[in-house]
């Protein structure tokens, strides 16, 4: 096999492996958090914890330190579904 090709298969593997990973539950975990939070200040807010039912009814339970915020450890810690 000439190098060419094999550069191209290794290639090619590697961007079907970036698509894989990119689609995985932690991925997704990550884009929920973003898109939930929109003033992108690093925490969600109860107001911005109403976008999702599930965390918004669960938000006291999800705000472990009782701040008023979700942090993003405290959201990967919950065990929501995303």
């Amino acid at each position: 096999m000439n190098s060419l090709k094999r550069n191209s298969m290794i290639l090619t593997t590697a961007v079907c492996f970036a698509c894989a990973l990119s689609s995985s539950p932690a991925f997704a975990e990550d884009d929920l958090f973003t898109s939930l939070d929109t003033n992108a200040d690093g925490v969600i807010s109860k107001t911005e914890a109403k976008a999702h039912s599930t965390l918004s009814e669960m938000f006291d339970m999800v705000d472990t330190n009782a701040d008023g915020f979700i942090s993003e450890s405290e959201f990967a810690s919950s065990g929501l579904p995303y």
